[in-house]
């Protein structure tokens, strides 16, 4: 599901329900350092490739799957269309950002008025403490309400998105996956497995529905614990629908996945994307608060041959923004 997280966001799987977590982190680091701001007036009149740009988010994972094969993995997304961005609609903020950048811009002239006494009293060496306090006090005052600021921009925004939480998106990325020994300590002896490049796009239907595409192509490389000097590929294609709210919402999904030599899908030593020729799933998500979302799932595996089955795989997901 294509999404702009806009801060810091930890994901907890669990593909069976023994207590093994598979950990990931995820963050969109231009929109942490450029553009996360109080005052939203630099990103509303940045140029479209810049909105575009800032919403790069990079992510790693670990994971060890069933076979106690053990992998971390890396990749980097982009957002090249959403239908609503609630940051860059100023008459969205009108009112607080007036308010609030008039107030700002009277402590700040009060601040810079009371250093420039501070710095004539110091040169007379006429020490001003009680001028000083006051100050300080300012720029505590300052620094504050900037804080509170981004609370409400944060709260109104989050309001828009409850209102348009199936708006259209599409997401383009590119990732690795690597295989690993146990910790060594000079070294975890990475074995590059795998490279995949993926796009998957939304589009929402009324208030209640969610229709999702993907397509992906991995590109599986030589795995040195069977001494394999093979290589495929795998091209999946999916489709998803959701239906419900922000609050709660279930899904079924389809994937179909092709690939070039056959241990690309068999091998379980192999298997490093957990593909199956065919994979039915359905679950929901449910928004426990505005920070943490539990994930939960089962997803069925069928041969090419027959529509066979071949596997069941209960998943459990929880995330959480780290704001």
């Amino acid at each position: 599901k294509p999404t702009n997280i806009r801060e810091f966001k930890v994901d907890w799987s669990f593909r069976s329900w023994r207590l093994k977590p598979n950990l990931a982190l995820q963050a969109q680091p231009i929109w942490e350092i450029v553009y996360n701001r109080a005052d939203l007036t630099r990103y509303q009149k940045a140029s479209r490739f810049l909105k575009t740009l800032y919403t790069l988010d990079i992510s790693a994972g670990t994971v060890e799957d069933d076979n106690q094969l053990r992998r971390v993995s890396f990749a980097a997304k982009i957002n090249l269309y959403h239908q609503h961005d609630p940051l860059d609609d100023a008459q969205l903020f009108e009112g607080i950002d007036t308010s609030f950048r008039r107030e700002q811009m009277e402590r700040m002239g009060e601040i810079n008025r009371l250093n420039a006494l501070i710095d004539h009293r110091k040169r007379r060496k006429q020490a001003s403490p009680e001028m000083t306090a006051t100050r300080d006090s300012l720029e505590a005052e300052h620094s504050l309400a900037a804080a509170d600021h981004k609370v409400k921009i944060q709260e109104i925004a989050q309001n828009f998105l409850k209102n348009h939480w199936n708006a259209a998106h599409l997401d383009v990325a590119y990732g690795r996956v690597f295989g690993y020994d146990r910790p060594q300590l000079d070294s975890l002896n990475l074995q590059s497995q795998a490279q995949a490049v993926w796009a998957n796009g939304s589009v929402g239907i009324g208030k209640k529905v969610l229709l999702t595409g993907l397509v992906r192509y991995i590109l599986q490389e030589k795995d040195m614990d069977t001494l394999s000097n093979s290589s495929g590929n795998v091209l999946s294609l999916g489709f998803n629908f959701r239906y419900g709210s922000p609050k709660f919402n279930f899904f079924a999904e389809v994937v179909y996945s092709n690939g070039s030599n056959a241990f690309a899908l068999a091998d379980a030593t192999l298997n490093i994307t957990q593909l199956a020729p065919l994979s039915l799933s359905y679950g929901g998500d449910w928004r426990i608060n505005r920070n943490v979302v539990l994930s939960y799932g089962v997803r069925t595996d069928y041969s090419s041959n027959g529509f066979k089955f071949k596997n069941l795989i209960p998943v459990a997901g929880v995330s959480c923004m780290m704001r």
